[in-house]
């Protein structure tokens, strides 16, 4: 044959064999027609080609590059002078050595013709020969074309080898979900598949890696398709047959097992078989996932799409494979975006799962196994009716702890202040003084308790507090709590200092305000030094009313400052009082049940600053 380097392929429409020099006159064997349609797929074999250069001379050099065969040995001459050698070539199974990998041969500049004589041998593989043209270019375009395919297949095989990594890992923490480590087996599986796609990129790894290897590599393609239909019917049980995913598993790693136990010869006659089972299964997948899209099934229609993609590419890489119709190879790019996309899909998918997890756990703590076994059995309705009730009783409790913490001060203070009446030593001035203290700070002990025996605040038809909102005046309000601790206040010798005006309004519950100012008026006591001192301030903008109340005392731990509204421990004061330790975690559940919000501000041994911010009336 004669060609002009100005072609991009060696050999465009026929390619001459002379094998095992039984036949008296050449053969031609058309690009796409395997050798074993005229021949048995094993041999050897000779070709010649002769390449004549232009008269116009040329400074840069050409190149021919012979691509990966089957299992195939290779040996090329260059004007009879050995240019390439790719495995060892042999006349007998016995003599050869077969590779997977490609080669690259640099033509001289100046001559005006070349001959080239190849040399190839197969005995491993039942379809030898040339599966794919050699291709003649400048060596630049040659090489740049060489590097760019080993750069691309082993960034695709690098991240599929990760995303199995990944999975793997995944499943480890997660082993409930199998799924996960099915999907992990399926980018395993393509990982290994496609380093074996590029051979040169295993030779370059391994460089001794034994043909066997190499070849079972390239066949493991049969054991990813059940892998996935295992992970697709752990998403839609109802839509994939179980006893079909058995069956079609079985009959794949059978036939992969053949693929690992019988001389490679007898196993590379199952490729045509396991391509077919492989294209069934994506047809399976994609009826199936088709069914689940029109059902509307969450994520449904996603893997439809890859999955008619990954469909696809496998038509048209193993049309071009038999040379039905010349196209680019396809195939192990869709591997990388199936299993990105597919990554993709299930990131989102336990992203959801858990955030869903993590809301049932914080508004179902308190909810017993058998109240949800009787839930899941109801309807929904009946669940959401149940629901609402827990979350009513829930605010219940937390308003009875908020009461019976504020309970606890006053009556503490009345027991100590009766010490004192009873002691001969008193003076009886301080006596009725202390009699007067004892009347106030009862009169607001009965009106919390009047407050927790008015149930009917609780709607448990809407499953939260009835709150009755007004404009309340913040001096009257704080003035009332003020003096409910007047004898703490005196015992610590504390002074508190009010900055508010007569105007100054916040938007709340009336009760609810008085109990949150209660709580922080008592925390500030607790924690401030004797003969200290706490300020209440009032500031406001055109949409927000805050309130400060500061003590210079003790102060909080960045640790404890970060979790004090949600996780508060109860710290012994500065004389040693004692508290439940839930009174600013309430604080903040009140506020936030006003739509307002509760900051701090504190360091160590200079004291806290806490903002009660209420949002303004909406007039509009």
């Amino acid at each position: 044959m004669i060609i002009s380097p100005t072609s991009t392929h060696l050999v465009s429409s026929v390619q001459p064999i002379q094998k095992n020099n039984s036949e008296s006159k050449p053969v031609f064997l058309k690009i796409g027609k395997r050798w074993k349609e005229i021949h048995s797929g094993t041999g050897f074999a000779t070709y010649q080609v002769k390449i004549l250069f232009p008269d116009t001379p040329t400074e840069e050099p050409f190149a021919v590059r012979f691509l990966q065969t089957g299992g195939a040995a290779m040996e090329v001459f260059m004007d009879g002078n050995p240019s390439l050698s790719l495995g060892k070539v042999g006349k007998t199974k016995e003599e050869m050595i077969p590779t997977r990998s490609s080669g690259i041969i640099v033509l001289p500049i100046g001559q005006k013709k070349i001959n080239l004589t190849v040399h190839i041998s197969n005995y491993y593989h039942d379809d030898g020969s040339f599966w794919y043209p050699p291709k003649l270019g400048k060596y630049r375009d040659i090489q740049n074309e060489y590097i760019k395919e080993i750069t691309l297949d082993s960034l695709l095989t690098g991240a599929l080898f990760f995303m199995a990594f990944y999975h793997f890992l995944l499943f480890f923490f997660r082993r409930n979900r199998s799924l996960i480590l099915f999907f992990g087996l399926f980018s395993l599986t393509t990982a290994l598949h496609s380093i074996s796609l590029n051979g040169d990129i295993l030779y370059h790894l391994i460089p001794n890696v034994p043909y066997r290897i190499a070849f079972s590599l390239s066949l493991i393609f049969y054991l990813a398709m059940p892998f996935y239909l295992s992970f697709l019917a752990q998403l839609y049980p109802n839509q994939f047959s179980k006893k079909f995913i058995q069956i079609f598993s079985i009959v794949s790693f059978l036939l992969y097992l053949a693929v690992v136990l019988l001389p490679t010869e007898l196993g590379s006659q199952t490729t045509l078989f396991g391509i077919f089972i492989t294209i069934l299964g994506l047809l399976y997948s994609v009826v199936s996932l088709t069914i689940s899209a029109f059902k509307k099934q969450e994520l449904a229609l996603s893997l439809l799409i890859i999955q008619v993609f990954l469909l696809f590419s496998a038509f048209n890489d193993t049309l071009n494979l038999y040379g039905i119709f010349q196209h680019t190879l396809i195939l192990k790019y869709s591997y990388l975006s199936t299993v990105l996309f597919q990554s993709l899909i299930l990131a989102s998918f336990f992203t959801k799962t858990f955030i869903k997890n993590e809301t049932l756990k914080n508004e179902l703590t308190k909810l017993n196994e058998s109240l949800e076994q009787a839930v899941v059995a109801r309807t929904e309705e009946y669940r959401e009716a149940k629901h609402i009730a827990e979350e009513a009783n829930q605010w219940k409790d937390k308003f009875i702890s908020l009461v019976a913490h504020d309970l606890r001060s006053p009556l503490s203070t009345v027991y100590s202040a009766l010490t004192l009446t009873y002691d001969e030593d008193t003076p009886k001035e301080e006596k009725d003084h202390i009699s007067k203290q004892i009347f106030v700070i009862l009169e607001n002990a009965m009106s919390t308790v009047e407050h927790l025996l008015n149930l009917n605040r609780f709607q448990l038809d809407k499953g939260q507090i009835h709150l009755d909102l007004t404009e309340n005046n913040v001096l009257e309000s704080v003035h009332q709590v003020v003096e409910s601790f007047a004898l703490e206040l005196q015992k610590k010798s504390i002074q508190i200092e009010i900055t508010v005006s007569d105007s100054a309004q916040v938007y709340a519950d009336k009760t609810i305000l008085n109990e949150i100012i209660r709580n922080l008026i008592a925390n500030a006591i607790k924690f401030s030094h004797p003969n200290g001192k706490i300020d209440v301030r009032f500031s406001e903008t055109v949409s927000i009313s805050t309130i400060f109340i500061q003590d210079y005392g003790t102060g909080i731990s960045t640790e404890q400052k970060s979790r004090i509204f949600t996780d508060p421990m109860s710290s012994p004061g500065t004389l040693g009082e004692k508290g439940f330790g839930i009174g600013l975690k309430l604080c903040f559940e009140l506020m936030r049940l006003q739509n307002g919000n509760i900051k701090v501000e504190s360091e160590l041994t200079q004291g806290s600053l806490f903002l009660l911010e209420f949002p303004k009336r909406n007039r509009t």
